[in-house]
């Protein structure tokens, strides 16, 4: 599908028009949809206007999941599929993964369930799920093909969907009247559509909706200049101190690119932290917002205050290795971790010469000595009454009386630890929600799919901060006055082909999936570079 390009000036021109207008603008990511708003509240700004309405900006997932919900609640109701939360998706996959053969010799369910929702993802946006079974592929690949079967049977037989089909859902809704359709839709930034989109797109133009698509406007910079370490880990060093010295030189808008980005997340944000702002984290210093901001997040498990949350849920469970009770003997969030901090210290430096490589509970309580407040949290935390098999909905509540039997979360948060404990408790709701799909679980299979919810990535909101550090693909479609590109080694760049391994390597190819091939990773590579 060719879409007719709007310039962006324009774009913004006819964005300052007001809803009155009814311009949506779309983009790969939310990321994107963030800086292209802020650019034009920006502009707003610049015009001295003291208020305006916020331009209707959000990513393509976002826009079908917003069209389908005026869908569900008008009498379209009734003809429509229930959509999956993300949780209730991969227990589907779960569930269908451990019904199969293949699947019962898998240690890793959850992980493997949540690669075959990367791959149903895959299938669906490429237009190849029907064509699953008709390629040759490995075990990998056949074990997929029979799960996705039991999989969409069993969502036929309920009434369910998913994120991955959604559009299919509801492109054929586009000519309903319910339904808020803007007059324009412009596609921003995108580097290749998918044949989903490209479907989707056309049925928004049958539909009577101009669809156009718009870019970055290109700018002459400076020439480019090459520099070489002998370390990936003293060229962070230097990025770091580069754009520190932008920002002291008036630079507002800075972008420093990082490779494996995932890989690399904690050394980055400690090199970038140490380097901007040295002191930040002293202990008795108040935190503040850093001048720079990683694209990345973190899976939500990974802050230290859920983590603690779900360790006292562990050692309600049962034992734990002493590595993490010691975590969480010293942990912040129990009741009285400021009170008793140094005689929590001592226990635990006591537990290390006498506890067991793993302990319970119980174990625990009766090493405790000299700390009264956390013997009396632990002491009311075995004191709430055990159960075999709940609802996901009763489990929730249990969790919670847990932790409220814990003291958690001890103290007063900080804003990054408030967002991650309210984005916790969204998670608890989410886990409820699995009632739809899995009515009983134990204990064990609670607490381990409350653990799977929890590996969602997770990103703290913070102020606009004026250096951006980003990766590869996520910097594509954003705009800075001087942009640092690390790691181009012959071993990062062009980026390396990965076909997804649940999916037959010729059907991926020959559907023209970018990571699928050498070629076309090369192709992506290139354009990306200019």
């Amino acid at each position: 599908m060719s879409l007719a390009p709007v310039p962006k000036s324009e774009l913004l021109a006819r964005l300052a028009a007001g809803h009155a207008a009814r311009i949506a603008v779309l983009t790969p990511n939310r990321r994107l949809a963030q800086e292209l708003a802020r650019e034009f509240d920006l502009g707003q700004i610049d015009k001295g206007l003291p208020v305006w309405e916020t331009a209707d900006i959000l990513p393509f997932a976002a826009f079908v999941a917003r069209l389908y919900e005026d869908a569900l609640y008008s009498e379209l109701a009734a003809r429509l599929p229930l959509l999956l939360t993300p949780a209730q998706e991969q227990e589907l996959w779960a569930a269908a993964i451990r019904a199969s053969k293949r699947g019962e010799a898998l240690l890793a369910v959850p992980q493997a369930a949540a690669d075959c929702v990367r791959a149903w993802d895959l299938a669906h946006g490429w237009r190849i799920a029907g064509a699953l079974g008709s390629f040759p592929g490995g075990d990998d690949a056949a074990a997929f093909t029979e799960w996705s079967g039991g999989y969409a049977k069993r969502c036929e037989r309920e009434g369910n969907t998913d994120a991955a089909r959604l559009a299919d859902v509801v492109a054929p809704l586009l000519g309903e009247s319910v339904l808020r359709k803007p007059q324009l839709l412009v596609a921003y930034a995108f580097d290749l559509l998918k044949p989903q989109e490209q479907d989707f797109l056309e049925a928004c133009a049958k539909a009577g909706i101009e669809v156009r698509s718009c870019a970055p406007e290109s700018r002459v910079g400076q020439r480019p200049t090459l520099r070489v370490f002998p370390s990936a880990r003293e060229e962070l060093d230097a990025a770091a101190q580069w754009a520190r010295a932008r920002l002291e030189a008036g630079a507002k808008r800075i972008g420093v690119v990082v490779p494996e980005l995932g890989l690399r997340r904690k050394e980055v944000v400690r090199v970038f932290a140490r380097t901007l702002h040295p002191c930040h984290n002293l202990p008795g210093n108040e935190r503040k917002a850093l001048p720079f901001n990683v694209s990345l997040g973190a899976p939500l498990a990974d802050y230290p205050l859920v983590r603690a949350a779900l360790s006292i849920l562990e050692l309600a469970a049962g034992e734990i290795p002493f590595e993490q009770a010691s975590r969480l003997v010293r942990s912040p969030f129990i009741a009285g971790a400021e009170a008793e901090m140094a005689r929590r210290a001592l226990l635990d430096a006591q537990l290390r010469r006498v506890a067991p490589a793993k302990l319970g509970l119980g174990k625990l309580i009766g090493l405790i000595e000299g700390c009264p407040v956390l013997r009396q949290q632990l002491e009311a935390l075995f004191a709430v009454p055990r159960k075999d098999s709940a609802s996901p909905h009763a489990w929730g509540r249990h969790f919670t009386a847990l932790l409220a039997a814990a003291g958690f979360p001890g103290r007063s948060l900080d804003s990054e630890e408030f967002q991650a404990r309210a984005r916790f408790n969204e998670t608890l709701a989410e886990f409820a929600k699995l009632e739809r799909v899995a009515p009983q679980m134990t204990f064990r299979q609670a607490l381990a799919s409350l653990k799977s919810c929890s590996e969602a990535l997770f990103q703290p909101e913070t102020p606009d901060a004026p250096i951006q550090v980003l990766g590869v693909l996520e910097s594509a479609g954003l705009e800075f006055d001087c942009l640092w590109v690390s790691g181009l080694t012959d071993e990062a760049w062009p980026l390396h082909a990965k076909p997804n391994p649940f999916i037959p390597p010729s059907l991926q190819k020959k559907a023209g999936i970018p990571e699928a091939s050498s070629e076309a990773t090369l192709a992506r590579g290139k354009r990306i570079t200019e």
